[in-house]
């Protein structure tokens, strides 16, 4: 496969030449050990070591214990006395990783250790307090739209580069001209909007290959994280509540509904929602208020991380156009591109009101407010929805974006510059 550059990789840089141990978290399939590879090519030679722990050989090593594994080392030529990186995949097989880890960082300084691992629910179970201060943790996400293009070309990724992001257009760098390339990248974006980012899916220029990697992917996440390290038995039930979710995706999550339209209980209910969160499946959007009579204040919506798995849990890859879910599939879109840049639940949130005014998402950022709307449609002029206008009269932000298939343009409410975006502009 194509090593593709990942944005997440220069969040990490800075981290290398830090003690604290580097941990890599993400669904399987997402692209982790891409990524460590990445970190070392950066690394010269005899200065860094890779381990994949689905080895048994070398997972027996590892087991012997931190003595063991360091003996190892030195064996392949590297002395404890100069620094290495070592990148271990799959850390959470080893059975004590948290007593390992910290003896090798405690006593071994010269050891730079970068540790990846596809099950949270494992590495929660046997990842220890004993840890703390001594790990840095990243999540990696399936790709965003600009690494997906880059899959496709370099000369078509640039142009999308040449647009900005949504980060340009809260430093006022906002680029006019984006609708100009609609006809160059909508269609990637259709694609996008189905398939998702899975880079292995990526990858693959025919829709059944496309197909058949994601349900692997999907049988793989079900026969490994759920059915043997959760110990789910009822599996039709789960894969019940996932397409459920996956239907309802940007809505709001009742789990008295949801347990009694699964015929299951409210607690069997919230430990499936809990599993799905900490698989990398769905993420769970609060709301943003300051008025709890008149805002709601507790209940979350729902989103799947990425389109493509949404859509296997559905079996429906119909194309983007006339599938009746593309206001779902759009929204959807646009949170897992908002996550990929700013903190759920601390950067970013939800409004509604109780007399059903909503705006799908609010930026919170150093106490600046900013409502985004998506809007799964071309729009041809500058329009708000009475539910827009009524935010920016309640909270009088400077800045708010509305992103649509394709239009590019400003126009003012209230006070505030209101950009309207093109969908493979954020």
């Amino acid at each position: 496969m194509r090593l593709i550059g990942r944005d997440l990789k220069n969040k990490i840089l800075p981290w290398m030449d830090r003690d604290e141990i580097i941990v890599i978290i993400g669904s399987r399939q997402v692209g982790k050990t891409t990524l460590v590879r990445l970190l070392l090519n950066d690394i010269p030679e005899g200065q860094k070591a890779y381990f994949d722990l689905e080895d048994m050989n070398i997972l027996g090593i590892l087991n012997q214990g931190p003595h063991a594994f360091v003996n190892y080392l030195r064996l392949l030529g590297y002395p404890p006395e100069k620094r290495v990186v070592v990148a271990l995949d799959e850390i959470q097989y080893i059975d004590n990783p948290s007593n390992f880890l910290k003896i090798i960082h405690d006593h071994h300084p010269n050891i730079k250790l970068i540790v990846s691992g596809s099950s949270t629910l494992e590495i929660r179970q046997k990842f220890k307090d004993s840890l703390a201060g001594r790990k840095i943790v990243f999540e990696l996400d399936s790709l965003n739209f600009l690494e997906f293009l880059k899959f496709k070309g370099d000369s078509i990724a640039r142009v999308k580069e040449n647009i900005g992001t949504i980060q340009d257009i809260l430093e006022n760098r906002f680029n006019p001209s984006s609708g100009l390339v609609k006809n160059e990248l909508l269609p990637y974006l259709y694609e996008y909007l189905v398939f998702g980012g899975y880079p292995k899916v990526s990858q693959a220029d025919d829709m059944k290959l496309k197909v058949s990697i994601l349900n692997e992917i999907y049988s793989s996440y079900v026969r490994k994280d759920i059915k043997d390290i959760a110990n789910i038995e009822d599996i039709l039930a789960f894969n019940n509540l996932l397409k459920l979710l996956s239907a309802q995706a940007g809505n709001m999550v009742n789990i008295n509904e949801i347990s009694g339209t699964l015929g299951i209980n409210v607690a069997t209910a919230k430990k499936y929602l809990f599993l799905l969160e900490n698989t990398f499946i769905v993420s769970l959007l609060n709301p943003y208020f300051k008025n709890k009579r008149k805002e709601i204040s507790k209940m979350p919506k729902v989103y799947l991380l990425d389109n493509g798995l949404r859509n296997t849990a559905l079996s429906n890859f119909q194309l983007f156009g006339g599938r009746g879910d593309e206001g779902l599939l759009f929204e959807n879109y646009v949170f897992s591109e908002l996550k990929k840049r700013f903190q759920v639940n601390k950067e970013l949130f939800y409004w509604r009101t109780i007399a059903k005014a909503e705006v799908d998402f609010i930026l919170n950022i150093n106490n600046r407010i900013v409502p985004i709307e998506a809007k799964a449609h071309e729009m041809k002029q500058p329009a708000l929805t009475r539910s827009f206008r009524s935010f920016i009269d309640t909270y009088k932000p400077d800045a708010g974006i509305v992103v649509n298939l394709s239009f590019s343009g400003t126009m003012e409410y209230g006070g505030c510059k209101i950009y309207f975006v093109p969908a493979y502009g954020i």
